[in-house]
């Protein structure tokens, strides 16, 4: 039995492992033990708020020097594994996860290159470059490309997915045509553009619903309180969530602006949802168009898309089915186990 140490933040929403984590904890490879170091000093106050601006530099810097006498400290761990922008000192052979790399995080939530940007960034790729990290896994292809552009060696590079277990089964039977957004940052996760995109297919529809999950500014909300097709849950728990709203949901729509990855999405196809999401990054390594599901750019599109799959119970069937296969195919958690087993024998073999 090998037991490594997880490094990650905990969800100021769950007051748990943030979903990445809790993933790979829930589906631990055979032979693999896990214990969890619960950063209480993440470099960001909030995991969805990473924009800079004067007041937040200030606060991340005093929680960078707060981290540096702040350190994990394995007993018998053999390995340190840590996620997204959990950096210490580490004392022991270290891998690290992120769906994004230094560059693509940088050039989203820095808002400009300069010189603080570059200083950011070779910092980061000199320390993911430094021999005690042994190895760095990340989700995607597009996030790969990310890495090697940075200057980080390839050779320590590797995509492996999270593991996810098909949950189609959970499906609840019901008449109308749901249609399911999750988003706790408004404009980010685009749900200004899901409300616009609803309210005007609700005009031709009289038998869909949206399942609104997530924040709404105060101006918003009293159009969303009066539409009598309008679900807003904005806070929900994991159980009412995964057991009770996914379930009696038949189309995720995220027209997300930014997402590395959008577990979301993955999370839907695995209950056999299909999803209509924005062509960013690498969104379009999850849903294949026209297979499993519609990615875009525009509302128009959204919108077209969208009613596609209102009208057309035959291809709303087919995607269903074809996303349950691509979870099967790319994300049993036994095969993502023992893809992980492999990095983590290579590192203690010092390969």
């Amino acid at each position: 039995m090998m037991k490594v140490m997880l490094v990650s933040e905990i969800d100021g929403r769950t007051n748990r492992l943030r979903r990445g984590p809790y993933l790979r904890y829930k589906f631990h490879p055979n032979n693999i033990e896990y214990t969890i170091f619960y950063d209480i000093i993440p470099p960001f106050k909030k995991a969805s708020q990473y924009e800079y601006n004067k007041d937040t530099m200030i606060a991340t810097l005093s929680r960078l020097i707060l981290k540096g006498i702040s350190q994990p400290i394995p007993k018998d761990e053999k390995i340190i594994h840590s996620f997204f922008w959990n950096f210490y000192l580490y004392s022991k052979p270290w891998v690290h996860e992120n769906d994004e790399s230094p560059s693509q995080f940088l050039d989203q939530y820095y808002g400009g290159k300069g010189f603080t940007y570059n200083v950011a960034l070779d910092f980061l790729t000199y320390y993911l470059n430094s021999s005690p990290c042994r190895a760095i896994i990340t989700w995607s292809e597009w996030a790969r490309k990310g890495f090697i552009k940075d200057g980080v060696d390839s050779s320590k590079v590797v995509v492996i997915p999270p593991p996810m277990q098909i949950n189609s089964e959970k499906r609840i039977n019901h008449r109308d045509i749901n249609i399911l957004f999750i988003g706790r940052d408004f404009i980010r996760k685009g749900g200004d553009i899901a409300l616009k995109v609803f309210l005007k297919l609700a005009k031709e529809f009289d038998n869909i619903n949206l399942f609104y999950v997530g924040p709404i500014p105060g101006n918003i909300k009293k159009i969303v309180n009066n539409h009598k097709n309008i679900y807003h849950y904005e806070k929900l728990s994991d159980d009412e969530l995964y057991n009770k709203i996914m379930p009696l949901s038949d189309i995720t729509f995220l027209p997300t602006r930014y997402d590395a990855y959008a577990l979301t999405i993955l999370e839907s196809m695995s209950y056999g949802i299909p999803v209509v999401s924005s062509n960013i990054n690498s969104i379009n390594e999850t849903i294949t168009h026209g297979n499993n599901g519609f990615v875009g750019n525009y509302e128009e599109e959204y919108e077209k898309y969208i009613s596609v799959l209102i009208t057309n119970e035959n291809i709303r069937k087919s995607f269903s089915e074809n996303s349950v296969q691509a979870i099967k195919e790319r994300h049993d958690p036994v095969i993502i186990g023992n893809e992980l087993i492999k990095v983590y024998e290579n590192v203690i073999s010092g390969f």
